[in-house]
């Protein structure tokens, strides 16, 4: 009778063991997935931040104006001088 509680006991313990070395397992790498996460957010916390800044400095009329420069356009008092070749 003894034997055999003992036999139980043991098994119990050896089952609740792997069950809680699978629960740490398990753990541990929702940990490093939630670190994972975690610097992605950041990342795109970051992102948010610099698009934000650049949609204000598209609002602004010196990005109209650095726009206009670049696709050829001049205010309708201003003469592009070109030294000779």
């Amino acid at each position: 009778m003894i034997l055999s509680i003992s036999f139980v006991v043991v098994a119990f313990c050896i089952v609740m063991g792997i069950q809680m070395y699978n629960q740490y397992k398990t753990l541990n790498e929702l940990k490093a997935q939630e670190s994972k996460l975690q610097k992605k957010y950041e990342k795109e916390l970051q992102l948010s931040e610099e698009l934000k800044e650049r949609e204000e400095y598209v609002k602004t009329d010196s990005y109209i104006e650095e726009m206009a420069r670049k696709l050829g356009l001049l205010y309708p008092n201003e003469v592009i001088i070109k030294p000779e070749e």
